[in-house]
């Protein structure tokens, strides 16, 4: 194809243009990249602009694809000449005068090849030619420079890596702007969080996002006995959701690492434990046990990584894989199965599970047991009672994993975007909406026991109010500070003491001091909180 057919060629979007390029420099064996821009999403208009669906569609008013070795030699000479007039281009010293101009037709509703310039002053090189080129380059570049998402891929990002990338968005692309507004946003509120970015190679495609604000990295370093990790199913009809969980004081699940992930990304514990043990180090020899989801199966990660902690799978997890492959492989439709299947989780001895298996043996289709043996029996360590690694406190995972699962659910529409996944996931939840399932008559009974009952009292009515109240909290050096709307007061660090009036005239744990314990998992009932007022007390004793 010559410059005359070239000439006034039109296309009725960008990808359109993108697809024949690429062909078209494929078969002349010719390196081409972009000088100058125009975007239309940065156009001020003096008359009616093009529809938006139409701007989407064609990306630009102006651009400028010219010849790589003028590109080489420009930059190499002096910046400035980069925006020097096409003649003066012409007679810089071993510019090469190959290019071609698009232009926004009149209509605004395609684009036009408005100049073609096709003969080179220098030799092609096919090798150069294998080298560099790459198809759909123009594509991503339409959005963000691969260049610079291929740099940042993998790394932990701060806010002024993602304003930078802000600044060098060109238009909405794969939802890319919306994205990083809402990771700015995020840096905006929390410029503690950790984030980490992987991008599709060569391509302005998000394909991870590890981020972990300032909470979640302090719930880590206070109680990283314990953690769970598995994925959300149903979160989102593109990205998988996985997470890390700690247990606080109060025994609740809270989220210490979020992970999005492109559904079908392998290796998701291990890139997720990485960059947690980045963001919080001091952890590694910490984690005593982490207990895995089913579909989760990299264990030998865990060895590598946490080198202290012992593996787990959630027993109720696989009692439900296992009991549908038992329906699927035709196993009696009776209410013989589901309880066998318990009996062999729940075994307290080798004699009972070897008598819990034997019966299975003999109930269920050979097929099911051969699955058995193949995937389940030699990971039995690890979700078969008796063997599984049994922590000193007392957790049930199953009930923990599933009201997170709940929670995160809660609300959510799987045809979300990434961006908004993202803001729905950090925003800062009020205690109101953490302790819908906390036990406040256990937490009260137990003042009650030690307390006369004029102070018991006012501590439960204190703990109620914090239960349904809602608060904004925030830590500080000195302390934490929250609002509740309509006063701000102040707390310790050691969270014992507040500037509230309540406070300051009983000296007893008022509902501030509740609230923010629950927000930071530190423990409701707590003597310390007594030992200013000790006519409050009936009796400490000695363990206490």
């Amino acid at each position: 194809m010559d410059e005359r057919e070239l000439h006034g060629k039109e296309f009725f979007s960008w990808e359109e243009f993108s697809l024949f390029f690429d062909s078209w420099r494929e078969q002349t064996q010719s390196l081409f990249c972009t000088m100058t821009s125009i975007p239309l999403s940065k156009c001020k208009w003096a008359s009616e602009p093009p529809r938006p669906e139409v701007a989407d569609a064609l990306k630009y008013k102006y651009i400028m694809l010219v010849c790589k070795e003028i590109s080489v030699s420009t930059k190499k000479k002096d910046p400035r000449a980069q925006k020097m007039h096409s003649t003066e281009q012409d007679k810089a010293p071993g510019g090469c005068p190959a290019r071609m101009v698009l232009k926004l037709n009149k209509e605004k509703d395609r684009l036009v090849i408005t100049e073609c310039r096709l003969t080179h002053n220098h030799s092609l090189c096919p090798i150069e030619f294998a080298y560099y080129f790459k198809r759909g380059r123009l594509m991503d570049n339409s959005c963000l420079p691969v260049c610079i998402t291929n740099k940042i891929s993998k790394q932990f990002v701060g806010v002024q890596d993602i304003r930078y990338m802000l600044k060098k968005c060109k238009t909405r692309e794969n939802g890319v702007q919306d994205t990083l507004n809402a990771l700015n946003s995020l840096f905006t509120n929390d410029p503690g969080a950790k984030l980490k970015l992987v991008f599709v190679e060569n391509k302005v495609i998000i394909k991870t996002v590890f981020l972990l604000t300032s909470m979640m990295r302090s719930l880590c370093q206070r109680f990283p006995l314990a953690l769970f990790f598995d994925r959300v199913e149903g979160f989102n009809e593109a990205f998988d959701l996985y997470t890390v969980l700690c247990v606080d004081a109060n025994k609740r699940g809270r989220e210490c690492g979020y992970c999005l992930a492109q559904k079908g990304t392998p290796n998701m514990l291990r890139f997720t434990l990485v960059s947690l043990l980045q963001s919080v180090p001091d952890i590694k020899f910490k984690v005593q046990c982490i207990t895995l989801g089913v579909d989760i199966r990299e264990l030998e990660v865990v060895e590598e990584l946490l080198p202290q902690a012992r593996v787990k799978l959630c027993r109720t997890q696989v009692l439900e894989v296992l009991f549908s492959k038992a329906q699927e492989m035709g196993a009696p439709e009776d209410e013989r199965v589901w309880p066998i299947l318990c009996k062999v989780a729940d075994a307290e001895s080798l004699v009972a599970h070897t008598k819990a298996v034997e019966r299975m043996d003999s109930l269920l289709p050979q097929d099911f047991m051969k699955y058995y043996r193949e995937h389940w029996h030699p990971c039995s360590k690890m979700w078969v009672k008796f063997w599984a690694f049994q922590p000193p406190w007392e957790i049930d995972a199953n009930e923990l994993i599933k009201q997170h699962k709940q929670k995160m659910l809660v609300g959510f529409n799987p045809f979300r975007t990434l961006a908004q996944c993202i803001l729905d996931l950090v925003i800062i939840r009020t205690p109101k909406e953490e302790v819908k399932n906390l036990n406040e008559d256990e937490v009260a009974t137990r003042y009650h026991s030690i307390c006369n009952p004029e102070s018991a009292s006012l501590i439960e009515e204190e703990l109620s109010f914090a239960r349904h109240g809602s608060y904004n909290i925030r830590e500080t050096t000195e302390g934490f500070l929250l609002n509740d709307d309509v006063s701000e007061f102040c707390m310790d660090l050691s969270l014992a003491s507040c500037s509230c009036s309540i406070y300051t005239s009983s000296l007893l744990p008022c509902r501030h001091l509740f609230a923010t314990r629950l927000h930071t998992g530190e423990p409701l009932f707590d003597v310390s909180l007594l030992r200013k007022n000790k006519m409050a007390l009936m009796t400490i004793s000695e363990e206490q």
